[in-house]
């Protein structure tokens, strides 16, 4: 926990020295610009999207983070016949028991489409942000990873008791495989706080579901992203079959380098209790077999099979979030890369979709100020729009010459409105080697050079 909160502690610090670190003049358009960024991002509304109080409502913002979960609740109960359908609706179980990707991809993302992108209402003037690191400013994404652990042990439990139904259960571990999905953002938005229940909840979801190392390497994200050495960021042309397998191995090679430079600074062995990325693998392995020794070999490929499809939509979601997006080196300068703008990310206005996934989906303002609880995000006024739901999307990257006719030009546009906002056009003209060793060898000289002056 102790590391996890230097990441945050380390993250805050940015966030409140905004672009002093670039050594930019208070004075100047591109310090000012930022300012422009906090005031946007507090709360303006859109002059090319309408206000809704919707995603604001109490109702709306206790009830939709549970739609997935409860879903994959009653598609299990329909595999393990707690739900009686009668001959004339026996149709209904297959549904039910499918009802996890119905809703994600077709029906949520289809409500949003009838509703159209709208801006939440703007913060009060005088509304407080709660601290972060509160336990109830995160409570009810706490719950939600909870409630979905409960779930996939009773899940296991009917799997193991049931009657074995081959057509059925591939639809039961899709369902919930996406209530992890949507579990995982909660869990993202626990990983950002400091308060040692939040983060063990976050710890214990994705050791289970063998993604642990973005518990260690999530933050690296926050403070590379847009560059050549964040591998999470898909540069444009690049598709998701070449993006998926390197997104998975950096992640687990940068947890491991992280634990080995962190007992490196202990004086400890790296192979012991104190490797904590070393930890979770065995962990996971250990959970594996518990799910075997309890429920059996189906639960336990049942298990595999969502922990692989919660991987992939994982990847999908990290793919889309920045993809083509960059940020160039500074003009006259081979060592540091443009700030963060509001032009760095992907952002989405749907309601549904942002309900589910905690308002991740205003990634802008996440990314700008990354310990700011998920209810008081708010979108850029004039930032980068997804075209369609990310659930449609995450359909749309699986044909890769259809994904780049929809976003590459979308891209270039955004790339281009990152150096008006900064005022910074020349930046353009400054040469970046973008093959994979020369760029990240560049980056990384960058970032070695800015750590030793920092310290």
């Amino acid at each position: 926990m102790d590391v996890q909160q230097r990441l945050c502690n380390n993250l805050h610090r940015r966030a409140v020295c905004g672009l002093q670190r670039y050594a930019i003049p208070r004075n100047s358009r591109v310090f000012s610009g930022r300012c422009r960024a906090v005031s946007n991002l507090s709360g303006s509304s859109s002059k090319s999207a309408p206000t809704s109080s919707l995603t604001q409502h109490g109702l709306f913002q206790w009830s939709v983070p549970f739609i997935l979960p409860i879903a994959a609740a009653a598609a299990t109960a329909a595999y393990g016949g707690s739900i009686a359908f009668g001959t004339h609706i026996a149709w209904l179980r297959p549904v039910l028991v499918g009802s996890g990707p119905l809703l994600l991809h077709f029906i949520l993302p289809f409500l949003d489409l009838h509703l159209g992108q709208q801006h939440p209402q703007p913060l009060a003037p005088t509304a407080k942000v709660s601290p972060a690191d509160d336990l109830t400013a995160r409570v009810v994404p706490t719950i939600v990873v909870i409630m979905h652990l409960t779930i996939m042990a009773t899940a296991y439990a009917t799997i193991a008791t049931a009657p074995l139904q081959p057509l059925l259960l591939p639809l039961l571990a899709y369902s919930l495989a996406t209530s992890a999905s949507c579990t995982m953002a909660a869990s993202h938005e626990l990983v950002h706080s400091r308060n040692p229940v939040h983060l063990s909840a976050a710890a214990l979801f994705l050791t289970l579901y063998w993604w642990y190392p973005y518990y260690r390497a999530h933050h690296q994200h926050h403070l590379h992203v847009c560059t050549p050495v964040d591998y999470t960021c898909a540069p444009k042309g690049l598709n998701i079959y070449s993006y998926f397998p390197p997104y998975i191995t950096s992640s687990y090679a940068e947890a491991w380098q992280l634990a080995i430079q962190e007992c490196y600074r202990a004086g400890k062995p790296r192979f012991s209790r104190h490797n904590t990325t070393l930890v979770a693998l065995v962990a996971q392995a250990l959970l594996a077999a518990v799910i075997y020794a309890i429920f059996g070999p189906v639960a336990t490929a049942v298990h595999f099979t969502s922990n692989i499809v919660f991987l992939v939509y994982m990847a999908t979601l990290d793919y889309i979030l920045h993809y083509g997006l960059v940020r160039p080196l500074m003009a006259g300068n081979e060592r540091r890369y443009t700030p963060i703008t509001p032009h760095t990310s992907w952002n989405s206005l749907y309601a549904f979709e942002n309900g589910i996934f905690f308002n991740v989906l205003y990634h802008s303002d996440h990314h700008l100020y990354g310990v700011k609880s998920y209810g008081y995000l708010r979108p850029p006024i004039d930032g980068p729009l997804v075209p369609f739901p990310i659930n449609l999307l995450g359909i749309l990257v699986l044909v890769p010459p259809l994904w780049r006719y929809v976003m590459d030009r979308r891209a270039d546009e955004a790339n281009a409105k990152h150096l008006e906002y900064l005022g910074n056009t020349a930046a353009s003209a400054t040469p970046t080697d973008s093959s994979p060793t020369g760029a990240a060898a560049t980056a990384a000289a960058g970032l070695e050079a800015e750590a030793k002056e920092s310290a």
